[in-house]
């Protein structure tokens, strides 16, 4: 897909897709800070970034941030009052209710720091704030490895170890903001130190933690007349780090694998005391078990088991994160955007790429389709949401376009482009309830409930002949349809009659309606929700273009539920 107005192929697409204010995030580090502008819609998208190091002193520290947010705003050519809000990310202890970063370790000075009344008052728009770990698993639930799940804990498992928890689709902050402060569980007795407690899961799993650990056992076998290797190698005090005792362990050096053993099996045993608490369908965790799964999982999982309710783990996914180095961008917009409590994602989900993938290629086949595009997305979302409510898509046309109607019933009720196979729970009760020679039962497949009300002949020839042919889809609106389902009607004049009037009754009864037509739209775009109008008139061009949008649709909703 290319564009001769700005040489860039992605260029339609993406302003399709990208249709929101911008929004600032800013990251605020005990090292390093970030000020980011990006649009949120079906995706984050960073339009510019500017880093920089932390100032030791608070008040060099906000001055950078302003300076960075003025910049980037001047650069970008976007007038403050045009941002619909800034989220900020930073270190805890904080009040995010109130808006006060308290006294996060990491940054001496910054003591009971207003900093939403200072960025509202300077920009005059909202601002929010989050501590980091809560930041990060809004990220990863909304756009990273939580997409999907509504009960999620995110471990950060960096320089320290902090969750983010999501229970029943919201995030928990406490009475405090300091819930998910796992680091400070006790693990043992004795242990290293962190989080300012012996034995503490941040003390044994932490990057911190790792090292302090490294460096006692350093010290242990050294006196013992056995020095490891690292030891040999000149590695030493500060330069004992986590990541290079993994590497040493990547190269089997039976210190280092030990070691990671340990943390391992400790990781496991804080991991179980939270799926205990908090029963989560999907632990994401950052940092070091991303860059280091291949040393962690085993002995992790292991004490998963030995530790935890057998029941509680069954179904439980234990996975990296996965949004890397953009994670600390991300988390400061999502910030923003959760607390507008906009949502415009709705569900992550959405803007799956590969969901997207398939509006891209439409109009990359078909470029006359390009500013048709925005109405085919908004379809998608209204359908998509219906049948994730338990909706159902009820479609009618004449012609060629009951034709249609047809067409897309075969796609939406069996596999399209992907395969479909019925969850394991219901296939093994289906089999066990068709008994013997129930083979059978494994060739059936997942469907989306369409109906296509052109295909019931008797009543429609009884309904056409003892009342009037032009109810006889509204009839079947009355007799199908329920609040929240939807109706696509299918027009290339837009003006058919008897799909007009099923979509006035739709709308009586609560349906939603998508109508699909040519480029006039006729009378039936008055009564839909959204209407797809394709660039021609003449209704063998229209029918001609209908055909890709409806199979993007199709391919689009299958990509959704069963990819």
């Amino acid at each position: 897909m290319f564009c001769a107005l700005c040489n860039n192929e992605q260029h339609h697409y993406r302003k399709a897709l990208i249709i929101m204010k911008p929004i600032i995030g800013i990251d605020i580090g005990g090292t390093k800070c970030a000020v980011v502008l990006a649009r949120v819609n079906q995706g984050v998208d960073i339009i510019d970034k500017i880093r920089f190091e932390t100032p030791p002193e608070f008040e060099a520290a906000i001055k950078a941030v302003y300076h960075s947010i003025d910049k980037i705003l001047l650069t970008d050519n976007v007038i403050g009052r045009d941002v619909q809000a800034i989220g900020i990310s930073c270190g805890g202890p904080l009040d995010s209710r109130a808006g006060v970063i308290l006294c996060p370790p990491n940054l001496p000075g910054w003591l009971d720091v207003p900093i939403v009344d200072m960025l509202r008052e300077r920009y005059g728009v909202p601002v929010f704030l989050q501590n980091d770990a809560n930041a990060c698993a809004l990220a990863e639930w909304k756009f990273g490895a939580g997409q999907g799940s509504q009960d999620m804990i995110f471990l950060t498992m960096g320089t320290g170890m902090g969750a983010g928890i999501i229970a029943e689709g919201r995030l928990v902050r406490g009475h405090t903001d300091m819930g998910g402060e796992v680091g400070h569980i006790r693990l043992a007795e004795n242990g290293p130190v962190g989080f300012g407690k012996a034995g503490s899961f941040e003390g044994f799993t932490s990057g911190g933690g790792i090292a302090r650990q490294a460096q006692a056992l350093t010290s242990e076998l050294v006196a013992d007349g056995r020095p490891p290797q690292w030891a040999l190698d000149g590695i030493d005090g500060e330069d004992i780090t986590a990541k290079a005792i993994a590497g040493y362990a990547r190269a089997e050096d039976p210190d280092a694998l030990e070691l990671f053993r340990r943390v391992g099996m400790m990781l496991g045993k804080g991991i179980a005391a939270l799926v205990d608490t908090l029963n989560p369908e999907r632990v994401v965790i950052g940092s070091i078990f991303a860059r280091s799964e291949d040393l962690l999982r085993g002995p992790m999982e292991a004490a998963l088991k030995a530790e935890a309710i057998p029941y509680s783990t069954e179904k439980l996914s234990i996975v990296p994160a996965q949004l890397g180095e953009a994670l600390g961008d991300y988390a400061s917009v999502v910030v923003a955007a959760h607390g507008l409590d906009t949502e415009p994602w709705a569900d992550a989900r959405r803007r799956s790429p590969r969901v997207d993938a398939h509006a891209a290629r439409l109009v990359e086949r078909y470029p006359i389709l390009t500013d048709t595009l925005p109405s085919v997305i908004e379809a998608y979302e209204l359908i998509r949401d219906s049948f994730a409510k338990g909706g159902k898509l009820l479609i009618c046309g004449n012609g060629g376009s009951c034709a249609d109607a047809l067409h897309i019933v075969g796609e939406l009720m069996k596999g399209f482009m992907l395969p479909r196979p019925l969850p394991e729970d219901e296939a093994t009760a289906l089999q066990a309830h068709a008994g013997e020679g129930s083979e059978w039962t494994s060739r059936l497949q997942r469907a989306l409930p369409t109906i296509a009300l052109t295909e019931h002949s008797s009543l429609n020839t009884a309904f056409a002949n003892d009342v009037d042919a032009s109810l006889m889809y509204a009839q079947q609106v009355v007799g199908y349809g329920r609040p929240g389902d939807v109706l696509l009607g299918i027009s290339t004049s837009g003006n058919a009659r008897n799909v007009r009037l099923a979509a006035k009754t739709a709308k009586a009864r609560g349906l939603t309606v998508v109508g699909l037509t040519g480029r006039k739209g006729g009378l039936l775009a008055s009564d839909a929700d959204v209407t797809i109008r394709v660039p021609a008139d003449a209704t063998a061009d229209v029918q001609e273009l209908h055909l890709p949008v409806y199979h993007t649709l199709c391919a689009m909703l299958e990509e959704y539920f069963f990819g």
